[in-house]
C-alpha cells in the first residue's frame, strides 16, 4: 500500500510543479509577443530556464519513485486500495491538461494577431508541457496498476 502513495505524491509533485513552471513560460511568451521581443534568442533563453525547471522540480519525483520501486517488492496490493490513489493520479492529469488546454487559449486570445510562427510555437510549447507534465503521473499510474 505504501508503494501505491508514494507514487501518488511523486504525481502530484511532478504534476504540479511543472504546470507553475509551465504557466510561467507562457506568462514570458505572452511578454515577449505583446514588446514585440519574439526572437529566437529571447526564445530559446526561456525553453532552457523551463527545462532547467522541469529538471530540478523531477528531482524529488524521481527519487519518490525509486523509493516506490524499493517498497514494491515488500507487498502486493489489492485492487480497492490502488482505486484511491489512481483516481488522485487521475485527477492530477485532468487539472494538468484542462490547465494546460485554458492557458494555451488565453495566450491565444489575449494577443491580437499571431503570426503563423507564432502560433506555431505556442502549439510546439503546449504540446512540450502536455508531456513533461504528464510522464510521471502516466508512470505512476502503470506501476500501481502491475503491481
Amino acid at each position: 500500500m505504501a508503494a501505491a502513495w508514494i507514487f501518488t505524491i511523486a504525481s502530484v509533485i511532478a504534476g504540479i510543479g511543472i504546470l507553475f513552471a509551465f504557466k510561467r513560460l507562457m506568462r514570458g511568451l505572452s511578454y515577449r509577443i505583446k514588446r514585440n521581443e519574439f526572437n529566437q534568442q529571447g526564445l530559446q533563453k526561456d525553453q532552457t530556464r523551463y527545462f532547467i525547471q522541469v529538471a530540478l522540480i523531477e528531482a524529488i519525483p524521481i527519487f519518490l519513485v525509486v523509493l516506490g520501486f524499493t517498497f514494491m517488492e515488500e507487498e502486493t496490493i489489492q485492487v480497492t486500495s490502488a482505486i484511491i490513489p489512481i483516481l488522485i493520479i487521475l485527477a492530477v492529469i485532468a487539472y494538468s491538461s484542462a490547465q494546460i488546454w485554458m492557458t494555451k487559449q488565453e495566450l491565444m486570445s489575449e494577443v491580437d494577431e499571431l503570426s503563423k510562427t507564432e502560433k506555431g510555437y505556442v502549439n510546439s510549447l503546449s504540446f512540450i508541457g502536455f508531456v513533461t507534465i504528464l510522464t510521471i503521473p502516466l508512470l505512476s499510474i502503470v506501476v500501481i496498476t502491475i503491481i
